[in-house]
């Protein structure tokens, strides 16, 4: 990039080519529909999809409960009324139309990289005027951020860094004039960004670091610009204590808190490595997926090569960023901006429910960004047509990347079939996989078409099952796809499975009792035929997966009569009788039916 031919255009220019490549990037996005945890906060919430007569129950409960119907689900809650009022506005006014969604989120983005084009350009003034140009633009080109523009979900991103910019330009607005409005409207920035999503904390720290390195103020005026923030989080606690506790909730499924079987010393080791592996995708954007979960990232030793390492490179930048932190150099601010923005998506703070996640890089990667337009600019004053060449060529592999990407958003088949790519290992992948072959099934006419997509989610289910044995849903479509094939005894021995694992689980009751109903109809066919002994096997699995199930032991009871065993014939019908006492069931009737 020429830094004279950019230094010729405007502000105004400058923005409106920012505006152009970021649609030109992201337009695609508009003709998707909902994917993923969409459903989570909007086309499955109940609480979001009561419009505004949702807001109240939306700031009093955890940012789930909508969709699972429990709270705290994982551990230590999350809390995100602000978010979620967004969602149900935009129900309340336009329904569930994904184009209305996607373009709420361009919208915001578009926002965003305005307040950030104005942020950089009054903190790197004095370096250079290019400067705030690039680095918006690399940060508008970069694939990581797919995740959070693509998937609807992440517009609690979106907000968070919306509102802690507004917040920051608000106090230096202040800082310049004095003006206590100003400072209020930072404190209330602040506050929503809290309140959009709890990663907001790390501006408590940020604000600090950027007034050091950027202002001549003495650190003690830095922490009476800093303190009220502090108050405002300490509030904002206590209002999410009031909705939804701190309680540490204990979560026993490892698809939801990844290190529940892991030592501390795997734990650390793993945690560390995943550090690198975000530094990375920084640099190679290439494998891109929405699930790093069980399996995917495997537990490492702390005596590993990727866990040394990792911490090697990890303790090498923050020496760097320590020992030139009184020098104030821009690369010093950078790494410490990047880790403690990062912070949050490490799970050495919280339990984030997963190894790691993309969008945990949206804030983080303007360091990146960053450093990379100064190492250009630097690159330029020597070699300016090598620099644009380079830019060039970046600027194009990443909207390459960035536009497929966006594309693989299109709706959950395209995303999981083209993430099972990058995500073989992952259990809950494979799972994903295996829905969207049962979906492709049950929509196809076509006899062969459709068991050899049934076969294949089979095939995907048993190799989530191997990954993780006590994945109940993995069982349950395992069983799914069995039963659309008419493997009846297969289905139920799965589903008993099942059973065993989550008891309390809704699907895995609608299931087995369903499948319960199903394999009573067989015993009766077969008993029909002169199969008694068939038809007790049937009757006798449909009892294993519903033991109250009232026709069953009826018909169940009939056989053994049949059979001159009136001791378990009359033990099942006593329970006939114990459950359903106005049931049609008497004996000397079934004996008349019968003979």
């Amino acid at each position: 990039m020429n830094p004279s031919l950019l230094r010729s255009f405007s502000v105004k220019y400058q923005l409106l080519l920012l505006l152009v490549v970021l649609i030109g990037l992201n337009s695609n996005t508009l003709s998707n529909e909902y994917a993923l945890d969409d459903t989570v906060v909007l086309t499955e919430n109940r609480i979001v999809q009561q419009g505004i007569n949702g807001i109240p129950e939306i700031i009093s409960t955890d940012y789930i409960r909508g969709f699972t119907k429990e709270e705290n689900i994982l551990s230590a809650g999350r809390f995100r009324p602000l978010t979620l009022i967004s969602f149900a506005l935009e129900y309340q006014f336009f329904g569930a139309s994904p184009l209305i969604s996607h373009l709420i989120n361009l919208v915001l983005f578009a926002l965003l990289i305005f307040l950030l084009f104005r942020i950089l350009q009054i903190i790197f003034h004095r370096e250079n005027s290019v400067l705030p140009f690039l680095a918006c633009l690399f940060f508008i080109l970069h694939p990581i951020h797919t995740e959070v523009i693509a998937n609807v979900k992440s517009r609690d991103e979106l907000l968070t860094f919306l509102f802690t910019l507004l917040s920051l330009l608000s106090t230096f607005a202040y800082l310049k004039s004095g003006n206590k409005r100003l400072q209020i409207a930072s404190f209330l920035c602040f506050f929503c960004a809290l309140l959009a999503k709890e990663t907001a904390i790390t501006y408590l720290a940020i604000l600090p670091l950027i007034l050091f390195y950027f202002s001549s103020l003495s650190f003690s005026k830095i922490l009476r610009i800093t303190t009220p923030f502090l108050l405002l989080a300490f509030i904002y606690a206590g209002i999410r204590y009031n909705a939804i506790g701190f309680h540490s909730y204990t979560v026993t499924d490892v698809t939801n808190s990844p290190y529940i079987y892991a030592n501390y010393s795997d734990a650390f080791a793993t945690k560390t490595f995943v550090v690198l592996k975000y530094i990375l995708l920084l640099f190679f954007p290439v494998h891109l997926t929405t699930e790093y979960g069980f399996q995917q990232i495997p537990m490492i030793q702390i005596r590993s090569f990727l866990f040394i390492i990792s911490a090697v490179c990890i303790l090498a930048l923050l020496s760097f960023a320590v020992l030139t932190f009184k020098k104030k150099s821009i690369a010093s601010f950078c790494i410490l901006y990047f880790f403690i923005t990062l912070s949050p998506g490490t799970n050495f703070i919280i339990d984030l429910g997963a190894p790691m996640a993309e969008r945990m890089l949206f804030q983080p990667s303007l360091a990146f960004c960053i450093l990379l337009s100064i190492l250009i600019l630097k690159f330029a004053a020597k070699y300016k047509y090598a620099s644009i060449g380079l830019t060039l060529i970046i600027s194009v592999l990443f909207s390459i990347k960035t536009i497929a990407r966006n594309s693989e958003w299109k709706n959950n088949e395209t995303l999981f079939l083209a993430d099972i790519l990058n995500s073989p290992n992952s259990a809950r992948m494979n799972l994903y996989v295996c829905e969207q072959y049962i979906l492709k099934a049950n929509k196809e006419v076509n006899l062969k078409t459709k068991n050899d997509y049934l076969d294949t989610a089979i095939n995907y289910c048993e190799r989530s099952m191997q990954i993780h044995s006590k994945f109940a849903y993995t069982y349950l479509r395992l069983g799914l796809a069995h039963l659309y094939r008419s493997n009846y005894e297969t289905a139920a021995k799965i589903w008993i499975r099942a059973a065993e694992l989550e008891p309390k689980n809704p699907e895995v009751i609608y299931w087995t009792s369903y499948l319960s109903n199903v394999l009573n109809t067989e015993g009766n066919m077969w008993y029909e035929k002169d199969s008694v002994q068939r038809a007790i096997q049937y009757y006798e699995l449909s009892l294993k997966l519903n033991a109250n199930n009232i026709e069953t032991l009826y018909n169940l009871g009939g056989m053994y009569f049949a059979n001159g065993d009136s001791v378990l014939a009359n033990e099942k019908w006593e329970k006939v009788r114990t459950l359903d006492p106005g049931h049609r069931f008497n004996k000397s009737e079934f004996i008349k039916e019968n003979n």
